[in-house]
Parts: C-alpha cells; structure tokens; sequence
C-alpha cells in the first residue's frame, strides 16, 4: 500500500533544502518508484551523444550510456511519455539487460520536463531528462503494447485510467528531479570554468615573474622607480588574489557532494583542536591556549569528517587570527561538545574583543570581507557544509569574546 504522499511530498521539500542534489535525486526516484507501485527505475540525462544513467535502483546501471535511438532517447527528444513492452520494442537497447542478468519487460519512459521550458513550447523542446519506470506487469493492458507501444504528450496521459491512482503524484516530483538536474550542470559547468580560470591566473602570476625578470635585463634600476614597482605590485597582487579567490570557489562546489559516514564528532573536534594549536604556534607570537571541553555522550552521527573538520578549523583559524591581531591578554580558544534531546551542538569560544556589528551581520555572505586579502567564501564555505549536514550555525559575539554554535 502507498505512502500517503503528502509524506513523500513532505521528504522531498525537506531534502531540497537540506541535501545535496545528487542524493535529493536519487530520493526523489525512490519515491517515484514507491508512488508508481514498479519494480525499479532510473533518471537519464545527456551526456555527449548518448543518455547516461544518472541514478537507479540497480547499481550497475550508473554510469552507463544508451544512444539517442533508443526509448530514452526518443522520449527525451520529442518530450514524448512511452509506454512499451520492451522484449518486442526494437528500441529497447537491451546490451545491458544482457550484462547485468536482468530482462526488462514493461517500460514507461517519462520525460523531465527543464525549468526553463515555457509551458505552451513544451512539445517542441528536448527535455532536461527522462525517468524511466520498470513493472513486471501491465499497467495499461487495454494498450496492448506487446503488439506496439504507445506514446502521450504530457497532458494526454492524464486523461488515461491509472493516472490519477499511479501516475499523479509521480508527476508532482519531475520538478523537483529538474531542479535537482539544473544545479548539477551548473555547478559542473561553474566547476570546469573557475578551473580553467585558476590555471590562467597562475600563468599570469609566473608570466608577470618573468616579465619582471626582463626588465630588470634590459634596463637595471627600471623597476625600482616607484610608478614601475607600484603596478608590477598591484597587478602580482591580482593575478594572485584572484586564483586565491579560485581555489575557494573550487572549494565550495566541491562541498555539494559529502562522503558520508558514521562518524565520531569529538574525534573530529580532537584533531581540529590539534590542528588549530599548530597553527596558533606558526601564527601568534604569544602562546594562545587552546582547550577541549567534550561530552562523551555524544553519539555517532552520519557526516562527512574531513568537511566538517575544513568547516571547525575555518571557525577557530579566524578566532586565533583575531586574538594574535588584537593582542588579547591570557587568550584562549575553547570547543566544546554538547548533546541533549537528539541534538549536538558544538560551540567555538574565544575570548577576544569581538566584531563589529557591520561586520557580524555579513559573516556567512558571499565575498562580503574585511580582511586583508580575503575572499569572502571562508564562513561562506563553513555554513554551506553545515547545511548540508542538516545543521544550522550562528554567532553572538560582544566585547567578552564571539562564540559560534553550530546545532546538528
């Protein structure tokens, strides 16, 4: 019997805000398969000249192509549904039934309609990709479709018997799997971009080395003149703050897909806290102690060790940036673990001057900075991988210290 959807409607709203797209996706095909009542299914999107297999409920197919003659790729190009029996469908590219042992039988092949397709176009525009929904027995046999398949337009096969009873409440979830598609392009797409950009900057870096060098060649003396060595300075302070810049933003895309693992968090909290007292040492001409306050109680928790570490050594690093910049009598620097009422909440406390209003008001936006040669993404970087660990982070600070919570 199915689910209530207004529950699977409720998970799938919570985990467009909360996760990855990747696993909102293969969440939302799930659901799909659970609503629709098959026995499996997959998402397609393109890749090249072929359809891949982005998610389905057998492993083996992610990853796989199929070519655009094929049902998939008939249904993603004319934005056609296609129900078909697939052993008589000479579609039906079956090489991979033949390589993982499994034959399929009946195929409703459904298109993703783009977030970017107007409503009245949508019969003439390739979809963003195609779910494909697999039943071992006939879902529509007034069709007969082991004589010929048959194929809808998107408002056509609402009009068939099973639509509102199977198929409905299938269709309410392609949105979500189009979205959920768009910010996987944009952000390979954003990837490829910022790291060819990095590349080019780096070259301007050893070019602008070079140049330098010739200079200094032809004409001895000529980059010592004060216009000369001011823009050779503030054009090496460019190229290399701006593949500084690159290297973040290469940092954040990459923080969209987690390994996640069953994880110790106060070990996690241990080698932060070691980590940051190296720094403290090679940073602060004063000795900054840092300290550890750890509830055993706290369980293990489904995260990603290495981001969550990147996240709480960013917090402490700027805490002891501050505390050896303002001179901070006795400073310290304590994390701390908590846990109650199915909750953990970690706590990063120093006991410096704290910040400015204007300042703590722009501490998680993008590129808002005041520090010298800064980025802007650092807190960025820190509260998007919180938020995909389903956690929330804040600050309060004063002229007793700052102290950021971040509640799991």
């Amino acid at each position: 019997m199915k689910k209530n959807f207004e529950v699977y409607l409720r998970q799938v709203l919570q985990n467009s805000l909360v996760k990855p797209a990747e696993e909102m996706m293969a969440d939302c095909l799930r659901i799909c398969i659970e609503l629709a009542g098959a026995q499996g299914g997959s998402i397609l999107a393109e890749e090249g000249p072929y359809l891949k297999f982005l998610f389905s409920n057998v492993e083996a197919l992610i990853g796989r192509t199929v070519p655009w003659d094929s049902i998939a790729g008939n249904t993603a190009n004319r934005s056609r549904v296609i129900y078909t029996y697939a052993p008589t469908d000479k579609r039906h590219f079956d090489g991979i039934d033949g390589e993982i042992k499994h034959q399929t039988r009946y195929l409703l092949s459904i298109p993703i309609p783009s977030i970017h397709q107007a409503a009245e176009a949508r019969e003439h525009v390739k979809s963003a990709g195609v779910l494909q929904l697999l039943f071992d027995e006939d879902l529509f046999p007034e069709h007969h479709v082991a004589d010929g398949a048959v194929e809808f337009s998107l408002d056509d096969v609402k009009a068939e018997d099973h639509y509102e009873d199977t198929l409905q409440d299938v269709f309410w979830i392609l949105p979500n799997i189009s979205f959920g598609m768009e910010v996987m392009r944009l952000r390979q797409t954003s990837y490829q971009v910022i790291h060819e950009l990095k590349n080019k900057l780096i070259a301007a870096q050893s070019w602008l080395n070079c140049l330098q060098e010739d200079l200094e060649e032809a004409q001895p003396g000529l980059i010592e003149r004060e216009a000369i060595a001011e823009d050779l300075e503030l054009a090496q302070g460019a190229a290399r703050e701006g593949s500084k810049l690159a290297v973040n933003y290469l940092q954040l895309t990459k923080i969209y897909t987690p390994q996640l693992e069953d994880a110790d968090l106060n070990a996690v909290l241990r080698r932060t806290a070691a980590d940051v007292r190296v720094f403290a040492e090679d940073h602060s001409p004063w000795p900054i102690a840092v300290d550890l306050d750890l509830d055993e109680a706290v369980p293990l928790r489904r995260l990603d060790p290495e981001q969550l570490r990147m996240a709480l050594f960013n917090l402490c690093k700027n805490a002891i940036e501050a505390l050896a910049e303002f001179k901070t009598p006795e400073a310290r620097l304590r994390l701390v673990s908590r846990e109650g009422e199915g909750r953990t909440r970690i706590e990063i406390i120093d006991n410096g001057p704290g910040m400015p209003e204007d300042i703590a008001a722009n501490l998680f936006t993008a590129f808002k900075t005041k520090k010298q040669g800064g980025t802007g993404l650092g807190l960025t970087i820190c509260k998007k991988i919180i938020d995909i660990h389903g956690g929330s982070i804040r600050c309060e600070t004063g002229a007793a210290g700052t102290r950021f919570i971040v509640e799991m």
